[in-house]
């Protein structure tokens, strides 16, 4: 696994869950289906990547969200908390 960045906004949306906003993206690439890690000194969660969307705020750029399986929920997540992401397995390497 590797960092991929902070937590910058955690919000749900009603009929699809929990998202994630990283403060910034480094040059790993993620897709549907890797699992994230999301890292705190005070707990680890894990979740899969089920969406990644694009946010476009009302004042500022586009950002990008990822949308976690259902097993997470906002209430989970610490504050800067860190994003970590494993790629999924491919059928080559399972």
């Amino acid at each position: 696994m590797v960092v991929l960045s902070k937590i910058e906004h955690v919000f749900t949306v009603a009929t699809r869950g929990c998202v994630i906003v990283p403060v910034a993206l480094n040059e790993q690439r993620v897709s549907i289906g890797d699992l994230v890690q999301l890292r705190s000194p005070e707990r680890n969660l894990e979740a899969r990547i089920v969406g990644i969307e694009m946010i476009k705020q009302i004042s500022g750029p586009c950002r990008v969200g990822f949308l976690l399986s259902n097993e997470i929920n906002k209430s989970q997540i610490p504050p800067e908390a860190e994003i970590w992401v494993g790629k999924q397995p491919s059928a080559t390497q399972a």
